[in-house]
């Protein structure tokens, strides 16, 4: 069942600043943060040179503020990738919340990289660098079904076919007759688990979102319905 969301509440759900999850994806481990600030440190000093020999003319003024921003760039950098993830969400002309079944699950193994070496005898041995993800299969009862399939992760084995599983769908339709793009989002209010990559959510706002929509659906009690 999808029920279609205003443009504030799509607005509040994906907002065009990232979150402090989506920041603190981008922003990586230690050795990316150490590697934002060779860079940012490369190109202080390129345009720090580059000012000083233009410093009345045109460029000077230009100079000095691409050195400032080059220096910003091992904080800012995980602002504007994100950002820019963002916006090809917010390009849709609408947004729907899904409510869905959990109607398959299961594991696979991809081989990321393979590191061939010899033994002591001589023999070659090839190593693979595995990872596991999870494949979630959703879907309700008009037949629309997705496929979402993320790292896995020690939360995931709470997961149960048949379990409700709520996310976003974006259309350039209001009748949402053909589904251009859904996010990896997936969120299970009775294990209250995040399955996802990437967290596209404001998930604050989204769990709110899911209780009030799935209240709004429960009919009331006799005692609630004579008050």
């Amino acid at each position: 069942m999808i029920t279609p969301l205003k443009p504030q509440k799509f607005n509040e759900l994906i907002p065009s600043m990232p979150t402090s999850d989506q920041y603190q994806y981008y922003w990586g481990s230690s050795q990316d943060a150490f590697r934002r600030v060779l860079i940012s440190v490369a190109l202080l000093i390129v345009f720090s040179l580059l000012y000083s020999r233009t410093p009345d003319t045109n460029w000077g003024p230009i100079m000095f503020i691409c050195a400032g921003l080059g220096g910003l760039y091992w904080m800012m950098a995980p602002v504007a990738i994100a950002g820019i993830r963002n916006s090809k969400l917010r390009k849709y002309s609408f947004c729907g919340f899904w409510q869905a079944r959990v109607l398959d699950i299961y594991v696979s193994e991809e081989v990321l990289s393979q590191q061939e070496s010899f033994s002591d005898r001589g023999r070659l041995e090839i190593v693979h660098n595995t990872e596991t993800f999870l494949n979630l299969e959703v879907g309700d009862r008009s037949g629309f079904t997705t496929t979402v399939r993320v790292p896995m992760r020690r939360e995931y084995k709470r997961i149960k076919r048949k379990q409700m599983a709520c996310m976003l769908l974006f259309a350039n339709d209001p009748s949402f007759n053909r589904i251009a793009k859904t996010t990896t989002d997936i969120f299970l209010p009775q294990v209250n688990v995040w399955v996802s990559e990437y967290p596209y959510l404001r998930r604050d706002a989204f769990i709110d979102l899911t209780k009030y929509l799935i209240n709004r659906q429960t009919p009331a009690s006799p005692t609630a319905r004579r008050r």
